[in-house]
């Protein structure tokens, strides 16, 4: 699920999922909104879900009058897709961080339209079996106590993600 990273009183990085079709950044911190486009029209700015597909695709719209920032540079047209990592920067208000990336976490494995193997075991993963998708690559492996494979080795067999159930993001804004 797609996040915002916004610091704290306390001068520390937290995450807001954005769970709701539409976010405001008109005030720190961030709100869910349900009228998107009438808010468009005030001062601030919009982050709106444009696709539900996947992981969906989220736009940033700039508010009348607003200073609105991707990275350091303004709104060309008043509206811009996000990408992971973005930093947005609406008038005087504290920065906000966009990211898409996920936690790994145990669900059932919803199937697929060809077989689908496990690339630890190399078995077939049956439809609601307990399975991680890895959050780095998006292969599906086997996670049960009988069948352990997202959690065997430290590391996904197809990429450097961390298999800790418990890692948690890899990247937060404190990096930058």
């Amino acid at each position: 699920m797609a996040h915002l990273w916004v610091a704290t009183e306390m001068g520390e990085w937290a995450v807001m999922p954005l769970g709701t079709a539409a976010v405001s950044l008109g005030s720190h911190p961030p709100q869910a909104v349900e009228a998107a486009i009438e808010l468009a029209l005030r001062p601030g700015a919009v982050i709106m879900l444009c696709s539900s597909r996947g992981s969906g695709v989220w736009a940033l719209i700039g508010g009348k009058g607003s200073d609105v920032r991707v990275n350091g540079v303004p709104l060309a047209a008043g509206i811009r897709i996000l990408n992971d990592c973005d930093e947005i920067s609406v008038d005087s208000l504290p920065k906000v961080f966009f990211s898409t990336e996920r936690l790994a976490a145990v669900e059932e494995f919803p199937g697929a339209d060809s077989a689908a193997y496990c690339p630890r075991c190399k078995q077939t993963i049956a439809p609601r079996h307990p399975a991680v998708k890895c959050p780095a690559c998006g292969v599906f492996y086997h996670q049960s106590a009988d069948l352990p494979c997202w959690t065997y080795a430290d590391l996904c067999s197809l990429c450097p993600q961390a298999t800790a159930l418990d890692t948690g993001y890899q990247w937060t804004p404190e990096e930058l």
